[in-house]
Formats: structure tokens, C-alpha cells, sequence
């Protein structure tokens, strides 16, 4: 007996475009002939239609496509219909990912779009991939019974099944290859920005279990604190850490300033003779030693600081108590000194041999009806490989019915991080045995090999020659800094939206990763990923190249030109910035202010977590804040080339405060800046965060190269003396006549600050917090106040809570210090798109004030433009505006019950 459907898991797209089009044509001409049911067949309350689809993933599929890949695969009203449709079909576990089936009520389409759908909603199970098929064939069991007694509420149930790698390792773009089967997911390292990169393309991160490290740098750590933020909200309870013995001592010491507390970070033991097993896969661990040990280069970092301060405990240690006192936050209890520690670098490195389990055999049809078996539920507990015992009494042997099981694929995710670990690494006899394989061990031959190697390794002899003797079926995936691939496309697609108000104020990013370039170094069994190439393992292996990230301009102008009343408010808006600039000599000139980061907690796909890039001029910069991913928005904005300069520029950090949103993107910004800078950088921060950039030097990779750190309580206000001479080479370094802070009322020692310039400008950064008389007081007649604004207005209460400011607070602080103009930032990312202002017709309070944006580049004579914009954006996120005026409303009417 053939099976017409198992196309559906052979092929990637069940047939070409246009027979998908002619299929569904046939059904939207016009209603279908009705099911006709003999009289010995048991109807069913509603008749149904199985339909088949495809998509490409982390693409935003329209409605017109989407109901192009829909394929209707049969139509049945009676129970042995279904079984006849039902016992021929490819279990889901079985289908190729990105594949969906979709079980709906006959003249009901598997759409948002269709009438019956469109006020309804869904609810979403996850599973483990042995138990898919089980379940799938449960529900829809008990959908056709009417079993949940909901009348007419179902329409139908749609199951579908995923596999995905993410992470292409190009300069500023995570390393990480992302694993999922079912229920269960799998990351391989997680470099920064994984967690935005992960939220844009719809990656599963509740489904993650496991994360697999291949060296303890921040390579393959630094996207870990924001990813663990995420998982924890989403209700994940436990985490395992495979790699290097100490890895996750990392996550012991950022739980001072990352709140982790309902989240259990466990430790894998990762055992050379000991393989880790679960349902899906075996996984071998191959540690690496050094072959060759040099001494590190010797950095006095002073004396050993333990921090032992909560950052989430705002009541406990209020900073509007605290003096001016320069010497107050070394004199902290928590502040502990002279300790001394055994701490040595984590020198070991990991690689992951990967064998999935055997995939069961096909059940065999003809062999079931010699067996006398009847179609229906036997079916599937023969197939899920269990024996069963018939009526008269005959057992049929689930072997007897079934093909022989299918040897699982094996992978390899391996790292030769320098090479000092060179010999060892390609002498390792654990890679011997999927090397130069014979025909009776072909199942050991890998499919791919992942290399998060660095491009100066592999590009050694003995590692060329390593990689040849895996033969010409193995493909080997690199994961390098020589990909070109960042993999977001949201940003570009929001930039351009922008562009259309302002082309200098919001320029296009650089588009340089979009091209596919050729190294011509590259043996030929080298494939360079990026984003979304996928390698399929089971239950077919297939690497697939086709849907990577793309931009798309002239869809997303045509999107807002779409939306009525943005062309008139375009030409207005025009209008009158033109007749501003002219009025008022408006230029593009330093210094600049770069917004790399405005929002607030995690990045969305739109707003990255806090990071400011003053411009002072050409060749001296400041960077204010820098929150995760920090150096990955400059190189979107300048490429990697024009990176470079950036960073050489960057003379002086500032660290506002020491939650992670603000900071935890600077061990990878100092570890880029030193490849392309060897002139000295200054680090304002608060004291304490000596203690985990101490630990982080000691135990993972040394960070401490020509850095002076500068405690921000130094600075304060009315200490501070910048002419005496202990200051001269700083202020000549970072090239600004002053530098001065305040305590303000966040967490435990929060700053302000303010920046003169040589020219007399001032520029005044809030840092995080409430309303604040230090800052009054600092920002005196300042010339730009950039200032949080995490909520709006009638969310008073929960700002108060969290220390944070409302929108009109942060608008009030500007009048009362008298700023010439206030630059809103630190959105909560439930204002991505746009966020609330206080307006009345003629209100002259937000003609000096600003919503800032990301990629936003403006000089202080073109601030004045900004608040030109604020009409245009409420037409451009129009959708946006209504939603955040629907929950405000609904909120005030759940006030007055």
C-alpha cells in the first residue's frame, strides 16, 4: 500500500509556488462538493479539512503568501474517513521543521483572516518531541468527539515542529548555535545580543534547558545575564551549565546587580568519561588543555574588592541619606578590602560530540493488514514501537510491523580557542573515531561540524589539515568574527520608517553585513552561516541556506505610506523643520549625541538597554552608559571598519549606576577597544564595580589593559576641583573642561553627571532615578538634559516603586534646572514604538523637549527639531498610540470600580 502523503516529509516544499497556488485555487473558486457518507459510517458533529504548510522562519510572512503555502490535504465527516485520511499520514514528530499541520472545520481556513477566526484566540502547548505525535493524535481525538464541551468555540488545531541555529560570531553579533526538538531547547555559547536576536526572530527561549559553553570568555558568556533575565520571566525554573569546570561561577557573582532569584543555575558535571544523556541526544564532553603555557601579561589591579551590596534593594540603602561624602562608598561595610584569593584563570576549553537517539522505523501498512491490525489507535502504539495483542488474542511484535529504527545524526560544536591549545586539540583521540571513518562505522561520520574557533587557528595548517579528515560529507559551520552576518533586520526596518522625518538626525545603518562576501583564505569545506541557516537532522538531514535575513526598503516605506493621514503630516513636518533650520542656522556639527541604547530591563528589538555615545569631535568621544550590546549598535551604525575609528575615539566610560542594563556591556566593549587602541581609557564608575571586574580579570580573561578607574563619588559636585594638576592628563585625554556627579535616588550608589565642554556647552545625563534636587542642582542652565522616562504618567505608583521617573517628572526636572532642551530616554519597552507625551493644543512645555530613539545622531543646534516630530510619529505608530490610550483607559476605569 502506498502512502501518498509522505511527500510531506521528503520534500521542503511539497511541490513549486505555482502547483500550491492551483491547489488552493481550486478551493477558493467555490465551495467543494459536499462529503458524502455511506450509511455504515459513524458521523462526526462537523465535518473537517487536514491542510499543510510551510514557512520560512523569522520572516514576516504576508497574508497573501501565507494562504499560498496553505495545501489542502483531505476533507472527511465520519470516523472511518478520518482514520482513512489519518492512518496514511507522517507523524508530526516526522515532518521537516517549519512545517505545520492544521486540522479545521470544513469551511474554516487555518487563518487569522478567515470571519471565524478573527475575534478568537489560541492556546499554545509545548511538548517533548517523543510525545508530540501521542498528544496530537489525543487532541484531535477528542476535538472530533467533542469532548470539550465548548459548542461551536473550536475551530480547529494546529501542530508544528522546529529546529533552528542561531548566531553568525561576525564583530558585534553573538556566537550561538540554537538547538530545539520539540519540548526541549539547546544553546551552544551566548555571546551578547543573543536575547535581542533570539526575541526578533521568535526563537523559543522558554523551551531552553541546556546551554553548552565552549570557553569561559565573554565571547561565549556575555549574552547569558540578559538571556537568564528572560527565561526567568518567562517562568523557566532551572537552568544547566555544561562547560569548563568554574563556568558558572560567573552567574554567582552577577547575582548582585541581575535578579536571578527565582531561577536555579545549575552546574552539569562535565566528565570526559562520563556522556550526558536525555530523550533527544548523547552528548560526549572532549575537554582541552593547554599544549603550550605563556605567562599572562602582569596588570596591577590593586587590592582584591569584595561587594557584598544588593542592587535591587532600594529601601535598604536610599542614597537621598547619603552625604557628599568622597570617601563614604570605600567606607561602606559592604565595601571589603585586602582579601586575598587562589583565584587562576579558567584555562580549560570544551568541545561536544552530539549523537541524537535512533529515530523509529516507518510502520509498514501492508505488514499490519496481513497482521489483521485495523486502522486506528494500534496504529500509533505499534509505530511508537510497542507490541500489542489483538482481539482473537494475536500478538503482533511492533518489529514485525515496522521498519528497522534510524541511526541518529552526529554533530560536533567544538572550540580551539587559541593556539596555545592547538596541539592538543587536533591530537585528541575522541575526535580519531569520526575521522577517516570505514563503512561499518559510517554512523559515526558527523554530518557538520561547528567551529566557534577564531579565524587566526583555523587558518593554521594543523588545524586545516584536522578539519580535512572528516572527509568530504562533513560540513563544517563557522561561528567567527570573519562572518559578516549581525542577522537583525527590525532596526533597519525601523531606521528606514525614521529616515523619512530626518535622513541626518536618523541616517541609514550600515548595511555592509547584508552583502555576502567571499574569503578567499577559506578552504572549500568552509561554509560562513549566518543567521537562519538551518541544518535539518532529523528526519532527514538537509542544510538549508535559503532563508536568511534580508532587508526589504521599499516595503517598509510603502507600509507607512499605507497609513492615512502620514503623507499630509510628512509634508507639515517638512515644511516646518526646513523653515527651523533656516531660522535658526541649524547644523550637523560636534558635538553630536548618539543614542545606542534607549530603553530600559532588556532590549526589545528596537530599543537596546542604556548606552549614549557623545561625539566631542571627531576624534574624542565619551561614552555614556553601556548596557549589553553596546559595541554591537555601534558597529550597525558605523560598519566595521568605520567601528574601529569609533572605538579609538572612545577616551572615557561612564557607568551611571550598577544594574546590568547599564553595564554589562562593557567587558566586551573594553575587550574591542583594546584590539584596535592601545592609548589609555578612563572608566567613571561607582567604586564597587572594581569587585566584579576584579573577579571577571582573575578568573575568565584578563580586561585590565591601560584602564584607570575613576570612582564617580570623586566627582561630586562641590568637591571636585578639575584644575588641580592629579586631573590635568584626564581632562587632556578625554578633551572636556569638566566632569561632575551627584548622588540621585535609584539603587544603592546611583549617579548623575554632567559634562562641560571646552566650548561651554553643558550636557546633563540623569542616570536612572526619581525625581532629584541633586540633579536640580547639578544641571543648572544646562544646555541638554538627557534624562529618563521609564513610564508614563498615570503609572506614578509603580514608578515610585522602582525608583524611576514618569515622563512628566522627567519633563518637570528640566524646568526647574532651567535645561534648555530635555531628551527623554529609558523607555520601559512596552513604549517601543512611541512613547506617551502629555499633550494640549499649544503646550509650550514640549517645545524644548525630545523622544529619543536609537540610531537617533543629533548636534545640539538640531535639537530644536525634535519636538517638530512628535505629530508625525503619532501618525507613523498610530497603532500604537491607540493601544497604549486603550490600556491607560482601561486601567482608569479598573481604578474607579
Amino acid at each position: 500500500m502506498s502512502n501518498k502523503f509522505e511527500t510531506l516529509k521528503t520534500t521542503e516544499d511539497s511541490g513549486d509556488e505555482e502547483s500550491q497556488s492551483k491547489d488552493n485555487q481550486k478551493v477558493d473558486k467555490g465551495p467543494l462538493p459536499p462529503i458524502e457518507i455511506s450509511p455504515n459510517e459513524h458521523k462526526l458533529q462537523y465535518a473537517y479539512a487536514l491542510w499543510y504548510s510551510r514557512r520560512s522562519p523569522g520572516k514576516q510572512t504576508s497574508i497573501q503568501s501565507y494562504d499560498q503555502n496553505l495545501k489542502l490535504v483531505g476533507r472527511f465527516a465520519s470516523v472511518e474517513q478520518f482514520w482513512g485520511l489519518y492512518s496514511h499520514l507522517v507523524r508530526p514528530s516526522e515532518l521537516t521543521t517549519h512545517t505545520d499541520f492544521h486540522l479545521f472545520k470544513v469551511g474554516i481556513k487555518p487563518m487569522w483572516e478567515d470571519e471565524a477566526n478573527q475575534k478568537g484566540g489560541k492556546w499554545i502547548v509545548r511538548l517533548r518531541k517523543g510525545l508530540v505525535s501521542r498528544c496530537w493524535e489525543n487532541l484531535i481525538l477528542a476535538m472530533l468527539g467533542e469532548q470539550f464541551m465548548v459548542g461551536e468555540e473550536i475551530c480547529g488545531a494546529v501542530v508544528s515542529i522546529r529546529f533552528q541555529i542561531l548566531g553568525s560570531g561576525a564583530r558585534g553579533a553573538p556566537r550561538c548555535v540554537y538547538l530545539s526538538t520539540g519540548h526541549i531547547s539547546y544553546i551552544f555559547n551566548c555571546g551578547e545580543g543573543t536575547q535581542k536576536l533570539a526575541h526578533e526572530h521568535k526563537y523559543k527561549l522558554i523551551k531552553l534547558e541546556h546551554v553548552f559553553i565552549t570557553s569561559a570568555n565573554w565571547d561565549n558568556l556575555g549574552g547569558m545575564p540578559g538571556m537568564l533575565l528572560t527565561i526567568q520571566d518567562a517562568g523557566v525554573p532551572k537552568i544547566n551549565i555544561h562547560g569548563p569546570k568554574g563556568t558558572v561561577e560567573i552567574f554567582d557573582a552577577i547575582k548582585r546587580f541581575v535578579n536571578l532569584q527565582d531561577l536555579k543555575v545549575h552546574e552539569a558535571t562535565c566528565d570526559e568519561l562520563q556522556t550526558y544523556k536525555d530523550q533527544v541526544m548523547t552528548v560526549t564532553y572532549i575537554p582541552i588543555a593547554k599544549s603550550t603555557v605563556h605567562e599572562v601579561e602582569s596588570t596591577d589591579i590593586g587590592e582584591e574588592v569584595v561587594d557584598n551590596i544588593n542592587y535591587y534593594d532600594y529601601m535598604a540603602m536610599s542614597n537621598t541619606k547619603r552625604s557628599l561624602d568622597s570617601t563614604e562608598e570605600k567606607k561602606d561595610k559592604s565595601w571589603v578590602t585586602g582579601q586575598k584569593s587562589d583565584m587562576k584563570l579558567i584555562s580549560q576549553a570544551m568541545s561536544y560530540i552530539c549523537k541524537l537517539h535512533p529515530r523509529q522505523g516507518k510502520l509498514l501498512l501492508e505488514k499490519c493488514v496481513e497482521k489483521g491490525v485495523k486502522p486506528g489507535p494500534l496504529f500509533g502504539q505499534l509505530k511508537a514501537g510497542k507490541d500489542i495483542t489483538l482481539p482473537d488474542g494475536t500478538v503482533v511484535l511492533s518489529k514485525d510491523v515496522c521498519s528497522p529504527p534510524i541511526p541518529g545524526p552526529t554533530f560536533l560544536v567544538v572550540e580551539c580557542p587559541s593556539e596555545d591549545y592547538l596541539e592538543s586539540f587536533v591530537s585528541h583521540t575522541a575526535f580519531a573515531r569520526h575521522q577517516h571513518v570505514t563503512t561499518s562505522m559510517k554512523n559515526d561520520v558527523p554530518y557538520c561540524v561547528v567551529h566557534f574557533t577564531p579565524q587566526k587557528v583555523m587558518d593554521d595548517p594543523r588545524y586545516v589539515d584536522w578539519m580535512e579528515k572528516f572527509g568530504s560529507y562533513t560540513r563544517h559551520i563557522v561561528v567567527n568574527e570573519e562572518n559578516e552576518c549581525m542577522g537583525v533586520e527590525a532596526s533597519h526596518k525601523h531606521q528606514h520608517k525614521l529616515h523619512m522625518l530626518h535622513p541626518e538626525i536618523f541616517p541609514f545603518l550600515n548595511e555592509d553585513c547584508f552583502q555576502k562576501k567571499t574569503r578567499t583564505e577559506d578552504p572549500c569545506i568552509i561554509h560562513r552561516s549566518r543567521t537562519h541557516h538551518t541544518v535539518h537532522l532529523q528526519p532527514e538531514l538537509k542544510f538549508d541556506t535559503e532563508t536568511e535575513v534580508s532587508l526589504h526598503p521599499k516595503e517598509y516605506v510603502n507600509e507607512i505610506f499605507e497609513i492615512d493621514g502620514f503623507l499630509d503630516a510628512l509634508a507639515e513636518l517638512q515644511t516646518n523643520v526646513n523653515a527651523q533650520t533656516k531660522a535658526l542656522s541649524i547644523v550637523n556639527d560636534y558635538p553630536k549625541i548618539l543614542m545606542l541604547g534607549t530603553g530600559s530591563s532588556i532590549p526589545s528589538k528596537v530599543r537596546n538597554t542604556s548606552g549614549i555615545l557623545l561625539r566631542i569631535d571627531e576624534n574624542n568621544s565619551m561614552l555614556l552608559d553601556c548596557g549589553e550590546g553596546t559595541f554591537g549598535q555601534i558597529v550597525k551604525f558605523y560598519g566595521r571598519s568605520e567601528a574601529d575609528n569609533i572605538m579609538r575615539s572612545i577616551k572615557a566610560i561612564y557607568v551611571s549606576h550598577l544594574h546590568a542594563d547599564h553595564h554589562i556591556g562593557l567587558i566586551g566593549l573594553m575587550k574591542q577597544r583594546r584590539k584596535v587602541a592601545q592609548d589609555p581609557l578612563y572608566l567613571f564608575a561607582p567604586a564597587h564595580i572594581v569587585a566584579w571586574l576584579q573577579f571577571y580579570h582573575k578568573r575568565f580573561e584578563p580586561i585590565f589593559h591601560r584602564i584607570t578607574l575613576i570612582s564617580n563619588s570623586e566627582l561630586f559636585m562641590d568637591v571636585h576641583e578639575p584644575m588641580e594638576y592629579r586631573y590635568k592628563n584626564m581632562y587632556k585625554t578625554v578633551n572636556v573642561r569638566a566632569i561632575r556627579t551627584v548622588y540621585v535616588n535609584h539603587c544603592p550608589y546611583s549617579y548623575g553627571v554632567s559634562i562641560e565642554l571646552k566650548d561651554g556647552n553643558k550636557i546633563v545625563y540623569s542616570g536612572d532615578t526619581m525625581p532629584c534636587e541633586n540633579l536640580v542642582k547639578l544641571g543648572q542652565d544646562c544646555d541638554l538634559l538627557i534624562h529618563e522616562a521609564t513610564m508614563e504618567d498615570d503609572l506614578v505608583k509603580e514608578a515610585k516603586l522602582k525608583y524611576h521617573s514618569t515622563v512628566s517628572q522627567a519633563i518637570e526636572m528640566g524646568e526647574q534646572m532651567r535645561s534648555k532642551f530635555t531628551l527623554l530616554t529609558h523607555f520601559s519597552q512596552r513604549y517601543a514604538a512611541i512613547p506617551y507625551l502629555p499633550q494640549s493644543e499649544n503646550d509650550s512645555r514640549l517645545r524644548n523637549v525630545g523622544i529619543a530613539y536609537d540610531n537617533m545622531q543629533v548636534s545640539l543646534s538640531q535639537l530644536p527639531l525634535l519636538p517638530l516630530m512628535y505629530p508625525t510619529l503619532k501618525v507613523m505608530f498610530n497603532k500604537h498610540c491607540v493601544e497604549l490610550e486603550e490600556r491607560a483607559a482601561k486601567r482608569q476605569r479598573l481604578m474607579n470600580q
